[in-house]
């Protein structure tokens, strides 16, 4: 730290901003202030942009690793810190998986955890905050053997997600714990209407990028290490997005056709929204999206794809504020959901996210299905989807709305493609259920509905 004291004031601020913003971001997540991705977005323009990988990388590790973590840090604190202190919490959070998950140098690592807390404008925490991580550097072996059973710290996951995933998935626990707890592997998605897979796999090639094909989608390219997107030939045309696997089967399932009249509900970001403009020509779309920062999303991606479509900013499931009574065709349905299938990618889920959170869930996909279902023409098919592996969001849900809609019927996921091979996956008592795959897809669940007359 000699160096450090030498420094001017800005460049002590420059050194230490990835850290202090780290700090701030995990601070608001502890407190339910926000997903990591709104507080990555919101502040890592506070951040000099050679810093935003470090920020990225503390933030995604200290929530990837949250449940060992908090173990070690309840077990080294006499005392909970206070609400009011939840910043030396993210603080010692984050000094923990430097000395446990990063190269940085122990003393290093504690030091700079010492010198936050001054930062923070508290140092009176410092002679704590330093005992407690010398503690773990001296006990390290006998901590991790003392806390070892505890589900939190032998699966890296809630002990209340352990306990449904043991109950519900007993025979794919470990290969869904596994997964969950690694980086996802990076895969995108070819505009074939502009390019072909072979082809642009082969582009990628000539840029020294190495991928392999997807196995369910036929758009689906799976990159060997992951690049920035502006390496990625002809990105800015359109001819390429970043999406995974399982999320490009509603395209496939739906397999759009000129003409048809679409609603994308629940829209945002926009992916599925874009894969379904790709399929088909002349296609009539409407997207729904509750959240203006997340319209935006769509607007941006559906602009650098070259498509349009109508967008409209409203709660789905409250037809009178955007429904103009002109029946769909077809409706994908992509519900909010607790995310249990895409936990590696949303991380801070470990945090935040509680089994009441579930039953609240449950209780909007119902109100938005019965609501969104209206709007679906007879005949006309609709797809519901989430990346939940919670049978209540998905097959049990499926199996409470066929029991209330007697226009309602499930068909084979196959049913509108031939591309839609049901090679992925398990069946379940309604739909299938992908769980995340360590080189492959995410978790996803799907369910393919007909309109009947009544």
């Amino acid at each position: 730290m000699s160096q450090t004291n030498n420094m001017s004031s800005d460049t002590l601020s420059i050194q230490h901003s990835a850290r202090q913003v780290a700090i701030e971001v995990i601070t608001n997540i502890l407190l339910q202030q926000g997903s990591l991705s709104t507080q990555l977005a919101r502040h890592q323009l506070e951040v000099a942009s050679e810093h935003i990988p470090l920020l990225k990388e503390l933030c995604f590790g200290v929530c990837r690793q949250y449940p060992k973590l908090n173990s070690i840090a309840l077990h080294l604190l006499a005392h909970p810190f206070e609400e009011k202190d939840t910043d030396l919490y993210a603080t010692l959070l984050l000094g923990l998986y430097q000395l446990t998950y990063m190269n940085t140098p122990d003393h290093a690592a504690v030091n700079e955890t010492v010198e936050a807390c001054r930062l923070l404008k508290k140092d009176w925490a410092t002679k704590l905050m330093n005992a407690v991580l010398r503690r773990y550097q001296r006990e390290v072996d006998e901590i991790e053997e003392e806390l070892e059973a505890m589900p939190s710290v032998e699966y890296n996951q809630p002990k209340w997600f352990v306990k449904r995933l043991n109950k519900h998935w007993p025979d794919q626990l470990e290969e869904i714990i596994e997964a969950s707890n690694t980086h996802p592997p990076m895969c995108i998605r070819v505009n074939e209407s502009r390019v072909s897979r072979e082809t642009y796999k082969s582009q990628l090639l000539e840029k020294g990028i190495k991928a392999t094909e997807g196995a369910f989608s036929s758009s689906a390219l799976y990159l060997r290490n992951a690049v920035r997107v502006t390496e990625l030939p002809n990105f800015e045309e359109g001819f390429v997005s970043v999406q995974d696997e399982a999320a490009q089967l509603s395209a496939n399932i739906l397999s759009p056709k000129a003409g048809d009249k679409v609603l994308d509900a629940c829209a945002a970001p926009g992916g599925k929204t874009g894969h379904l403009l790709e399929k088909a020509e002349g296609l009539v779309l409407t997207a729904v999206e509750l959240e203006p920062w997340r319209m935006e999303k769509i607007e941006s991606n559906l602009e650098r794809l070259g498509y349009s479509a109508t967008l409209i900013c409203a709660d789905a499931g409250e037809l009178d504020t955007w429904w103009d009574g002109e029946h769909f065709d077809k409706i994908l349905l992509d519900v909010p959901c607790s995310a249990t299938g895409v936990i590696r990618r949303n991380p801070d889920i470990k945090i935040n996210r509680k089994p009441a959170d579930i039953d609240e869930l449950v209780l909007i996909q119902r109100e938005i299905l019965n609501s969104v279902w209206t709007t679906l023409k007879s005949g006309g098919f609709m797809l519901y989807a989430t990346c939940s592996l919670m049978p209540e969001e998905n097959e049990q849900q499926i199996t409470h709305f066929l029991a209330n809609q007697q226009d309602a019927s499930e068909v084979p996921l196959n049913t509108l493609s031939e591309e839609s091979a049901l090679e992925w996956g398990i069946p379940v008592s309604h739909g299938r259920q992908l769980f995340p795959n360590l080189e492959g897809h995410d978790g996803f669940y799907y369910c393919l509905l007909k309109k009947i007359p009544a």
